[in-house]
């Protein structure tokens, strides 16, 4: 049997429902009780994240308290 899915989230439910593994974000695999680490010295491949805005709202200050919540979720998930 194969599934094939083409966004992470499905891939997320598929794993979650019983369907096989997955290498999946670690952001989305916390949401889960029913999901296990197996491989937890694998090396995975990082993925650059961007935010980005349109040019006009660089000193607004509702984008920089957005960006700054971003940076503080990303330092406090990381192992």
């Amino acid at each position: 049997m194969v599934l094939r899915v083409n966004n992470v989230y499905g891939i997320f439910r598929a794993v979650e429902s019983g369907l096989g593994i997955a290498s999946l974000p670690d952001y989305l695999a916390r949401e889960s009780t029913k999901l296990e680490m197996l491989l937890p010295d694998l090396n995975v491949r990082t993925t650059d994240v961007y935010f980005t805005y349109p040019e006009e709202l660089r000193h607004s200050k509702r984008i920089a308290v957005f960006r700054d919540f971003l940076l503080r979720k990303v330092a406090e998930t990381r192992f």
